[in-house]
């Protein structure tokens, strides 16, 4: 599997955009990744501090806008 060579910027932005598919997706929502850090944006923060317990239900990665603008090759930012 190829990993991710580009580095997402943190900034207001990109955390904007984040929010429109974090917020929907099944993953971050049943696993309640907003209650632990990075709380969004983990293409650019790193995974989750529960990454060990997350259960994946789906992944919205690829249908973000931040996915195609950095050129990212890989989902589910939240455990890996």
């Amino acid at each position: 599997m190829k990993t991710t060579v580009a580095t997402v910027e943190d900034n207001a932005t990109n955390l904007e955009i984040c929010k429109k598919y974090c917020g929907a997706c099944p993953t971050f929502k049943t696993n309640k990744l907003r209650e632990s850090p990075p709380h969004a944006l983990f293409c650019a923060l790193g995974k989750s501090s529960i990454a060990e317990n997350v259960k994946s239900t789906g992944c919205y990665c690829p249908a973000c806008e931040i996915f195609t603008k950095y050129h990212l090759t890989i989902g589910y930012f939240c455990a890996k």
